[in-house]
């Protein structure tokens, strides 16, 4: 009997496989995906922060996803990335990497990646910008990164492409009119393996040639595994075949907007006020905004008196205008702002500070006031002139509670508060432009074992 019921089972299953039809992405010859157990929602019912397996902060900075992840609905509302300049140095590139990298990356470092980036990039033909951005997003510019994520300066994960690297050669589908076909990419300038990711050279020579994979078989691929809408295709480099979140995307091609921005030394006119024209906030623009005006604070306790900037810990923050800076201090407990030197605001604690931070603001005359708030650290004080787009400080997260790091920005006249996005509206999409999503674990974390077993001890010698 058990061999007739094995033999039964054995021909159901041979005749399902025969007439069901296999999806267009089971007919491809690869897999990529960099994490399987990761849903994105969008449904608002689903933001609620005692969900069962929600990321942490740490889990959504390794998926390259802001805490409240926000992209563009409608993509279309993006305009069209600015163009490369038809030649670029080492030089020229690793003097605007400099202005992205933390401080301690040294100028040997920098002249290494640069070097690097404009052989293999040529060699590959691939974006030497869009490179530097990569090296810039996923590491923060440091060589010795290693762990189940990624590899290196720009995070390549050996698991997602080592089944397709033969003997030197990278073996990958692109899709014709005839169907899938295979082309190969020769890539054996060094061995593949996490050994030799750790070099920069050795990194960024792969991180080329696997842009250019990706760049040939985007956008085919996103019908394929049913990618979320994204424009480019470098979204494939950080998720694999099936993208998840344009979060990752926005980074890159922000940090890729500043580096040109550096490299051009060029402003956008924003729209006047009294007279005066601003520039923006945050390089790489444009930016989004993930909050707005009036929005409620503190469950309802107060109001939002500006806007917030998606933005990375450590970005520049500049004045949008000449002026003269009228307070650089600390807002200290809700209940008093308190003006300190840009040392002796390093030395207080988070626990004793309001939800502006560290916070900076400047007279621009005519009753025009600008405020940055949230700052890791400034480096200006009261009563000295600022130019516009002179750095005043970094990107942080003091006094706040319940997100990363962001810019939060206000504009006041004759004291009242006004809508920023009115006179931003050439750097900045306001938020009713964004969609907010909710990243979440498919199977919920388990309790520690050990918590648990002390818990019931205890509960039995009561």
């Amino acid at each position: 009997m058990k061999s007739l019921a094995s033999l039964l089972s054995l021909i159901v299953l041979c005749a399902l496989m025969v007439t069901l039809q296999p999806t267009h992405a089971q007919r491809t010859p690869w897999e990529r995906r960099l994490r399987t157990d990761v849903v994105l929602s969008d449904t608002p019912a689903l933001h609620r922060a005692e969900q069962p397996g929600s990321l942490d902060a740490q889990e959504l900075r390794r998926l390259g996803l802001r805490p409240r992840g926000a992209g563009l609905v409608d993509l279309s509302y993006w305009p069209d990335e600015p163009p490369s300049p038809a030649t670029v140095s080492p030089d020229e590139l690793a003097a605007a990497m400099a202005d992205l990298c933390p401080v301690e990356t040294t100028r040997e470092d920098l002249a290494t990646y640069a070097e690097a980036i404009v052989q293999y990039s040529r060699e590959f033909e691939v974006d030497p910008w869009l490179m530097a951005a990569l090296v810039y997003t996923q590491s923060a510019c440091a060589t010795q990164l290693n762990s189940s994520y990624g590899t290196g300066l720009t995070l390549i994960n050996v698991g997602m492409h080592r089944h397709h690297v033969r003997r030197g050669v990278y073996r990958f589908g692109v899709y014709t009119r005839s169907g899938w076909q295979r082309k190969e990419l020769d890539i054996g300038a060094f061995p593949f393996n996490r050994e030799w990711l750790v070099d920069p050279e050795a990194n960024l020579y792969f991180a080329a040639a696997l842009v250019s994979v990706f760049s040939q078989q985007c956008p085919q691929i996103d019908r394929a595994f049913d990618s979320v809408p994204h424009r480019h295709s470098v979204s494939h480099f950080v998720w694999g075949d099936k993208v998840g979140d344009t979060g990752p995307e926005d980074r890159i091609l922000t940090a890729r907007r500043r580096l040109l921005r550096s490299h051009a030394e060029t402003n956008r006119n924003g729209r006047r006020l009294a007279g005066i024209r601003f520039v923006s906030p945050l390089d790489g623009f444009p930016r989004i905004a993930t909050s707005g005006l009036g929005e409620l604070r503190d469950n309802g306790r107060r109001l939002h008196h500006g806007i917030d900037l998606a933005s990375e810990a450590g970005e520049p923050v500049r004045a949008v205008a000449s002026g003269v800076v009228i307070f650089a201090g600390v807002d200290w407990e809700r209940r008093a702002n308190i003006a300190l030197e840009p040392w002796g605001a390093l030395l207080v604690h988070e626990r004793h500070m309001g939800p502006r931070g560290l916070f900076v603001e400047i007279d621009h005359g005519h009753g025009v006031v600008s405020l940055y708030a949230h700052l890791e650290s400034y480096d200006v004080q009261i009563g000295q002139e600022v130019a516009a787009g002179q750095p005043l400080g970094v990107v942080g997260q003091t006094g706040v509670r319940d997100s990363g790091p962001h810019l939060h920005f206000g504009l006041f006249k004759d004291g009242e508060v006004l809508d920023p996005l009115g006179h931003l509206a050439a750097y900045v999409f306001p938020p009713e432009l964004t969609r907010r999503g909710q990243a979440s674990l498919t199977k919920p974390k388990k309790a520690r074992r050990g918590k648990h077993r002390r818990n019931h001890w205890r509960q039995r010698w009561r």
